[in-house]
């Protein structure tokens, strides 16, 4: 699993990502609800590599959601989940995690291991949708285009389709779309949140959908949608 680190003014750094706990302990309902939304930490590395920390999924010194970490490989086939999705990689654990937060580099082998992990990932600037894996990560990315917002829209001369959508958290998202284009996106008005997308591959096209576990043979004319051979995406932190 891999993140963007979103640190605000569109500065970010990449880390791989070796745990999740949302350390939910409170009594009454509403409590509880609050510390769904501000307690959930992910474990990553500072900004230089040099120890393992805690990175809180939302800002929590602001009154509002605001996300600050992009999951951009939603791979966790190493990891060990309880059934709240919290867990770590396969050679950790909570209390291993615990007694190496904010130890120097050289302190233990294990973060030596976690070190290696993350040299190896190689990132790229803009990512394609060629599989089922790719359309995970993109849903981890967005989280779903939940409260997402057209901010442009622009059929190109090479025939291809863009959009940009604002998220919400400190990033946007731009995408293309070509290859036997079609699409209705006239009934969506710019700055217009949307509730969520489907996203699916379907006798070799994409279809891109507003609305949560569409089929392709459900959308009507009134259905904001974008069918397509191709499709690719960049996420930039703002």
């Amino acid at each position: 699993m891999q993140a963007m680190i979103c640190q605000g003014n569109g500065k970010y750094y990449l880390s791989t990502v070796y745990g999740y706990y949302k350390d939910i302990n409170a009594q009454n309902d509403y409590d509880k609800y609050l510390q769904e939304i501000y307690n959930p930490y992910w474990i990553v590395w500072d900004e230089k590599k040099e120890h393992l920390i805690k990175w809180h999924d939302v800002d929590q010194n602001s009154k509002y959601i605001i996300y600050k970490i992009i999951i951009i490989d939603s791979d966790q086939t190493d990891w060990i989940l309880n059934e709240e999705g919290e867990g770590c990689v396969n050679f950790l654990s909570k209390e291993i995690i615990t007694s190496l937060l904010n130890q120097d580099i050289n302190s233990h082998h294990l973060l030596s291991k976690c070190l290696e992990i993350d040299k190896k990932y190689i990132y790229k600037d803009k990512f394609e949708i060629n599989n089922s894996k790719d359309i995970e990560d993109l849903k981890w990315a967005t989280r779903e285009f939940h409260d997402a917002e057209i901010i442009k829209e622009k059929l190109n001369n090479d025939g291809s389709f863009y959009l940009k959508f604002s998220l919400p958290y400190d990033a946007e998202i731009e995408i293309w779309f070509w290859g036997n284009l079609e699409y209705n996106s006239k009934i969506k008005n710019i700055d217009s949140y949307f509730m969520g997308v489907t996203i699916t591959i379907q006798g070799g096209f994409i279809y891109f959908v507003e609305d949560l576990n569409m089929k392709p043979k459900d959308i009507k004319n009134g259905h904001f949608y974008i069918k397509a051979r191709h499709m690719q995406y960049k996420i930039i932190p703002i």
